[in-house]
């Protein structure tokens, strides 16, 4: 699968000094494809939820997610492995980035997630 082109990374706003680069709350420049090893199970548990009629089509939906720029809908965090949590507060989407920039999850969540900002702290992010 091809890489989205630099219009696209997260981090690329007009003026910045951070274009196509991790950022604060995006710890990967662009999502490069979705991890291979879950792709076969992802898909089964979570790609009717998003009408995807093949993993191809599954992954497609996940990158371009990941690669999606919308500030005002669009929040996420990262945590202590550097692993980014994105998701939409409109419609509870959310994508789970390795730090090397592969999708590890896609999938709804309906009023939050656990992640870890230090080692041995989890909180609790509401959409």
């Amino acid at each position: 699968m091809a890489t989205k082109g630099a219009s696209y990374r997260y981090g690329n706003t007009r003026g910045s000094k951070h274009q196509g680069q991790s950022t604060k709350h995006i710890n990967y420049a662009w999502a490069k494809g979705f991890n291979r090893g879950g792709l076969d199970q992802h898909f089964k548990d979570h790609g009717k939820e998003f009408g995807a009629i093949s993993k191809q089509d599954y992954a497609a939906k996940a990158v371009h997610f990941a690669n999606e720029v919308d500030r005002q809908h669009y929040k996420s965090v990262v945590d202590c492995k550097k692993t980014t949590y994105k998701y939409d507060s409109r419609d509870g989407r959310l994508a789970i980035i390795t730090k090397d920039g592969y999708v590890a999850s896609y999938h709804h969540i309906r009023k939050g997630f656990w992640y870890y900002p230090e080692k041995g702290k989890r909180v609790w992010q509401t959409l």
